[in-house]
């Protein structure tokens, strides 16, 4: 590649999904610093939420939808896709006409993306550096990925010069296995979208937030189970769940004045709930990463998270912006929740540790930090 050529940096993916915009934005504000091009190639309109949604349109230039033909049901179950992340089948796509078109000096690839195999075969011919970005680790929660996901990981993992690592289990992995090189940065959030709160917007009293699918997967039994231990000792606080779901609260917990729901809620209402609280909790039995772990160290919220939450590696620092504990638990969860009620100066330091971990792991930094690293693999360095 000549010094003066702009490199081109082409990303895919197999559907456009919420979380992962923050990151997307983050990228490509840092590959334009850099001079590059970015473009991300998407393999299915199909996503989480209508694009309205998104905060982007379909006519964005970052975007680009990859011509192709769903894979047969059979095909998505076994690749643990469900119907609103359909994806496209190999041999069908436009994929490779786009590389050709577009004469990439960098590709990666997104882990849930079965184009990824013969685009990585593409890139190997043509000699360019190709990435995994993977949030999958040694241990992967059983509700991510299916267990054919994992081998179907590991068996092309030796294509890839390198990873962007999302969660730090991932990065762990990818050491274990002997790749060449890896890069640490979460999905993580745009941090200038959930500003520090003033403590005047904190309700009474005492307010510990979650923020998620009302699911039984979320760990909330154990949450209810730790808030009804410090109830009985005579603590005064509110569980605010915040979102939606098929989870029901206990019979016995029904009517509750320590509980409250506030249903789901996103935007300028999202931020209220977390400025009005004191405390986040994610008491989750298995999440990936847990994108609002960051929404809420951002607002410079205390943490209290289960190991089983891939953000409790990155933004957790024991005793700094929070506590990690166990996942069902509650005994543990409700010693941390003691705490925080019994010492409202340490509430107020970790809730600043949370806010400099959610600074730090932003993706405008975590762009700057994998746009540093594929530098490192271009066959000659171009200028910064």
């Amino acid at each position: 590649m000549s010094q003066n050529a702009q490199v081109t940096c082409v990303f895919i993916t197999g559907s456009l999904q919420p979380y992962a915009i923050d990151f997307y934005r983050g990228l490509e504000r840092a590959a334009k610093a850099a001079g590059w091009r970015l473009l991300i190639l998407v393999g299915s309109r199909s996503t989480y939420r209508p694009w309205s949604k998104l905060s982007v349109s379909e006519e964005d230039p970052l975007f680009q939808f990859i011509p192709g033909t769903p894979a047969p049901d059979w095909v998505q179950r076994l690749l643990g896709s469900s119907a609103r992340d359909k994806i496209l089948l190999p041999g069908g796509s436009g994929v490779i006409d786009l590389l050709e078109e577009l004469k990439p000096d960098i590709v990666i690839l997104n882990e849930r993306n079965p184009l990824n195999l013969r685009a990585a075969w593409w890139a190997r011919g043509e000699r360019i550096p190709c990435v995994l970005a993977t949030d999958i680790g040694q241990s992967p929660p059983p509700h991510a990925v299916t267990r054919f996901h994992v081998i179907y990981h590991r068996l092309v993992r030796g294509l890839f010069d390198g990873a962007i690592a999302k969660t730090k289990d991932a990065e762990t992995a990818f050491v274990k296995d002997g790749a060449p090189a890896s890069v640490l940065a979460p999905h993580g959030i745009d941090t200038d979208r959930f500003p520090n709160g003033s403590p005047d917007a904190k309700v009474k009293p005492f307010q510990f937030v979650f923020v998620g699918a009302l699911d039984a997967s979320k760990g909330l039994d154990v949450l209810v189970e730790a808030g009804r231990l410090l109830h009985s000792k005579g603590y005064d606080f509110v569980i605010r769940l915040v979102g939606t779901g098929s989870w029901t609260l206990p019979e016995q917990d029904a009517g509750a004045s320590w509980i409250s729901f506030a249903g789901f809620q996103e935007g300028e209402s999202l931020l209220k709930e977390y400025q009005a609280s004191s405390a986040f909790i994610l008491p989750s039995l298995g999440d990936t990463y847990g994108v609002v772990v960051h929404e809420a160290a951002s607002c410079g919220l205390p943490l209290i998270v289960t190991t089983a939450s891939g953000a409790s590696w990155t933004l957790v620092v024991e005793g700094e912006s929070g506590f990690r504990v166990e996942p069902k638990d509650a005994a543990s969860l409700a010693e941390r929740m003691a705490i925080l009620l019994d010492d409202p100066e340490l509430c107020a330091r970790l809730g600043q540790g949370a806010r400099k971990q959610a600074l730090h792991w932003c993706t405008r930094r975590s762009g700057e930090r994998v746009v540093d690293w594929l530098r490192q693999l271009l066959p000659a360095n171009p200028p910064a």
